[in-house]
């Protein structure tokens, strides 16, 4: 089978089946497409016979510069130094045909049947990494703190909050300390908080966790709507309605619910300490964070095991609260700048 120059020029654009492109090239690896591709290309350069070199073709390193006129059966040397011109441009055509077979024969035979399907570039994602952020309050401090998917919390003193930086999708924090929070409702990303070991979940509520470390309690209360409360351990759940609370005993590791008293619990945000028998020791961290002081007992060095209950006015002087309290547990107080002296009696 004989091809034509559109047939040559089909091959070249890609348009043949892989079928075709194999007889084609099977075809023109034998001396007759040798042959009828030789004479495709003179029938080129014939047909121009006043073609003009090229720039590239001057600069052509790769055939030899005549610098003598060279007889190619004529006595004229102007006819012999034109047809020598024309002779070099012949021997160029000539070596550029046997490496175009060459490269044609090697390289299509991988372009048309080596190669794979192509497949549509897919470029690299790049491994994103949520960034933690960090949100705290020293001691005495309390603090106003607006979430990314709109919720708030209020932040009770030496307290803690650490979320990501995708939280409007991942509503999951972990919380040290005591926050208040009210959650914007959002039912495709529930709003849970992490204390420890127990995890308070929420779509569109209110509520208060107190998580202090070395406390003997966590306690979680809610104020409005729903949560569930678990527990990771043993994976026991426990749902609340408004004035119930869920505590969890770390030393027992059990959940326990019982109502509450919501303006008992939520009265810190407000600036009113309160306590409701409560242990003494815990009393002197509550005034630590409360005040920003450091409480130094001395003495025997022990603190006595009294419950104290009291309701203080909003934002009550430190000196005023440990004088009530030295009523009832007895013991003799000095204050010196940040640091608060306890002397049992």
């Amino acid at each position: 089978m004989n091809y034509s120059k559109k047939d040559i020029d089909r091959f070249f654009e890609g348009k043949l089946s892989k079928k075709e492109a194999k007889n084609f090239l099977n075809w023109l690896d034998s001396p007759a497409g040798e042959n009828t591709y030789n004479t495709i290309i003179e029938g080129i350069w014939t047909n121009d016979p006043n073609k003009t070199e090229s720039p590239q073709e001057k600069e052509d390193p790769h055939i030899p510069v005549l610098s003598k006129p060279v007889a190619f059966g004529s006595s004229n040397p102007k006819t012999n130094n034109w047809t020598a011109k024309k002779k070099a441009k012949l021997v160029r055509f000539t070596f550029g045909i046997a490496a175009t077979l060459i490269m044609v024969i090697s390289v299509s035979y991988i372009f048309y049947f080596n190669t794979a399907p192509a497949q549509e570039a897919v470029e690299p994602v790049a491994s994103i990494t949520a960034l933690p952020i960090e949100r705290s309050t020293p001691r005495g401090n309390k603090k106003l703190i607006t979430l990314p998917d709109g919720s708030t919390v209020v932040l009770n003193a030496e307290s803690k909050l650490t979320y990501f930086d995708d939280f409007a999708k991942n509503r999951t924090l972990k919380l040290e300390g005591e926050g208040f929070f009210e959650v914007v409702k959002d039912e495709t990303h529930p709003f849970t908080v992490i204390t420890e070991n127990i995890s308070t979940t929420a779509l569109g509520t209110s509520f208060n966790i107190k998580a202090y470390q070395g406390n003997p309690n966590i306690q979680v209360t809610l104020a409005t709507g729903k949560v569930r409360v678990e527990n990771s351990i043993d994976q026991k759940l426990i749902e609340i309605q408004p004035g119930e609370a869920v505590y969890y005993s770390e030393a027992k590791n059990t959940l326990k619910k019982q109502n509450a008293d919501l303006s008992q619990v939520l009265s810190w945000k407000e600036g009113i300490l309160q306590f409701e028998k409560t242990p003494f020791n815990v009393i002197v961290k509550d005034l630590e964070r409360w005040y920003g002081v450091n409480i130094v007992v001395k003495g025997n060095n022990t603190i006595p095991e009294y419950k104290c209950s009291g309701t203080f006015k909003p934002h009550e002087y430190l000196s005023n609260v440990l004088k009530v309290l030295s009523f009832s547990v007895n013991f003799d107080y000095t204050i010196n700048g940040n640091e608060v002296i306890l002397e049992f009696k």
